[in-house]
């Protein structure tokens, strides 16, 4: 387990994962080179890491399910995982045992991959898809351990987004790519890649956030930080209700993921949880709290393979990285092989 420290350092970093380590030292009474050794320890070891993401406004992608012939659902899982637009993979109980988090730029992108992206093995008996439009939230999360005042203290205050969105143009597509694989990668390190100055990636990388186009997020192998399981839940909502349940349930502590999708259900949630009987207490919230909705389908997560780009192991670990790629081409993904470094 990680302890009060490395967890309140989390937090930080989830609030505002580029702070400068002079900042977080401020925040929590620590000295910046203690907290920048205890976050590479943390790197080293696997237990967090800081990657970017799509806004909820630019999300677009599916919740695919595959049925396995039993006893291949880990090398199901782990062909999936090898997908840049496979941003998600876990084996969870229930009919389907696979499940895969699909991330596009754009619904017919989103339909290129279901058509013709998607790696099925003999292994793989049957598939459903659910397709997204509206992320509601859950993409970026916090441990809580802060109080208000130092919350407060290391929240950056970004303009509000613009309200209409526009595409990403290459470069800025080719300034997301290189913060997959470690959201906190200096400018100067930016920029060498890039080829350009760190000026010019500061502005861009400004531009991006001001404009809700991009979000960061600090994970954490979970069971190390008291969750210890994940549930999948599929509900069914008033369609004049949609956006308010969907906005309130993202709003819940232990909300991952949470999406209107298009399937005999119209809500999809993906919550953490502490333990079983945590499940049995979100299902009590949601009967009391959220009248008129049903959970139509329930199932635990068994093992998560990755996360959001991360290939992870039994424990939550991070081991690889395969940075989620919206843009990628589902026809060229076989021939190349992953990165993991």
């Amino acid at each position: 387990m990680l302890d009060e420290t490395d967890l309140a350092l989390l937090d930080a970093l989830q609030v505002s994962p580029r702070a400068s380590w002079t900042k977080l030292g401020e925040v929590l009474g620590a000295a910046p080179i203690t907290l920048a050794r205890r976050w590479q320890r943390l790197v080293d070891t696997g237990a967090a890491w800081i990657s970017v993401a799509g806004s909820n406004a630019r999300s677009r992608g599916a919740i695919v399910e595959f049925v396995c012939a039993p006893g291949t659902e880990m090398t199901v899982a782990a062909e999936l995982a090898e997908l840049p637009y496979a941003s998600t993979v876990g084996i969870t109980t229930g009919d389907y045992h696979v499940y895969a988090n699909i991330v596009a730029s754009t619904l017919a992108a989103t339909t290129e991959i279901l058509l013709h992206g998607l790696p099925l093995s003999p292994h793989v008996m049957r598939t459903r898809s659910h397709v997204f439009g509206s992320l509601f939230g859950g993409m970026v999360w916090r441990l809580g351990v802060m109080n208000r005042s130092q919350t407060q203290q290391i929240r950056e205050v970004l303009d509000p987004p613009q309200r209409e969105v526009h595409p990403l143009g290459a470069p800025d597509r080719a300034l997301f790519l290189a913060l997959g694989r470690d959201g906190r990668r200096t400018y100067t390190d930016l920029a060498e890649e890039l080829g350009t100055t760190p000026k010019a990636v500061q502005r861009r990388l400004n531009r991006l956030e001001r404009n809700g186009d991009i979000a960061f997020r600090c994970d954490v192998a979970r069971a190390l930080a008291g969750w210890h399981t994940m549930a999948l839940l599929w509900l069914t909502v008033p369609d004049a209700e949609l956006r308010t349940v969907g906005n309130r349930m993202a709003g819940w502590a232990e909300t991952r993921m949470c999406a209107a999708v298009a399937s005999p259900t119209n809500l999809a949630a993906i919550l953490n949880l502490r333990s079983f009987e945590h499940l049995e207490e979100i299902l009590i919230r949601i009967a009391t709290s959220l009248p008129g909705v049903t959970v139509t389908e329930r199932r635990l997560v068994l093992r998560q393979v990755k996360i959001y780009g991360r290939l992870v192991d039994e424990d939550g670990r991070s081991i690889g990285v395969i940075p989620p790629d919206p843009w990628a081409d589902p026809q060229g993904c076989y021939a190349r092989p992953p990165s993991r470094a």
